[in-house]
């Protein structure tokens, strides 16, 4: 590790991991306050700090040098990107936004079978199975209001489901809990929600039912991954 960066880590790690989660806590509770008034100011400070902290928890919980550490730390900050993105209005910071986001799914997918995810299911794919299942009937259901983000939209989620399926063969691998899987599903309705206003499908309360589902995904990935990994004491 380089020198600025083992600076950077050595000052993170002077705080507590769990102190990290509960300034998580506060900036999403000021996030879904921002997103139920509409105080749009607030959220270029507290939407991408979500993901900076659960980082921040995740530097300080593990041993340094896990490679699964690495990939899925670089996807929280490819996710804050993301999250900044789609602060800004229009189609092209929407693609912006959706295109790192996939950045993002593919450095979780690298860290989760990198952590025995594809092991273990163990010729049990049902839970693929049906992830694709759904995938492929809400495209062909959608593909005709999404009009030019059909493609991009598709291949975005098909990352996304696959992202959620090896979630929970995460949660299955080493007894480790589920609950990277029940991340993975919330990931998918976040962003099934989003994808439905996208459609032109006006939910109420969808803004907030986006960013606490988000939030509640990251949170719960970030969990379960840290279970996987070595922790500083066993370093």
């Amino acid at each position: 590790m380089s020198p600025p960066l083992l600076l950077l880590r050595s000052q993170i790690a002077r705080v507590p991991s769990r102190a990290w989660l509960w300034a998580f806590a506060v900036a999403l509770a000021v996030e879904l306050t921002a997103v139920a008034f509409g105080l749009d100011a607030v959220r270029w400070a507290t939407k991408p700090a979500l993901t900076l902290l659960l980082l921040s928890h995740l530097i300080v919980s593990v041993a340094p040098g896990q490679a699964p550490a690495r990939l899925f730390g670089l996807g929280l900050l490819v996710a804050c990107a993301a999250d900044l993105a789609l602060l800004a209005d229009g189609t092209a910071a929407f693609l912006t936004g959706m295109g790192l986001f996939a950045v993002m799914q593919v450095l979780y997918i690298a860290a989760f079978v990198k952590l025995g995810a594809l092991q273990a299911f163990r010729n049990r794919y049902a839970v693929p199975a049906c992830y694709l299942a759904f995938w492929a009937g809400l495209i062909v259901a959608l593909w005709t209001r999404l009009g030019a983000l059909a493609a991009p939209v598709a291949v975005y989620s098909l990352l996304l489901v696959s992202m959620a399926a090896l979630a929970f063969g995460l949660g299955r691998a080493r007894e480790a809990g589920h609950l990277a899987g029940v991340g993975g599903a919330l990931f998918v309705v976040s962003d099934l929600v989003l994808g439905l206003g996208v459609a032109g499908f006006d939910l109420p309360g969808a803004g907030l039912a986006v960013m606490s589902t988000y939030a509640a995904a990251q949170l719960l990935l970030t969990v379960g991954v840290r279970r996987h990994l070595r922790s500083p004491a066993a370093h």
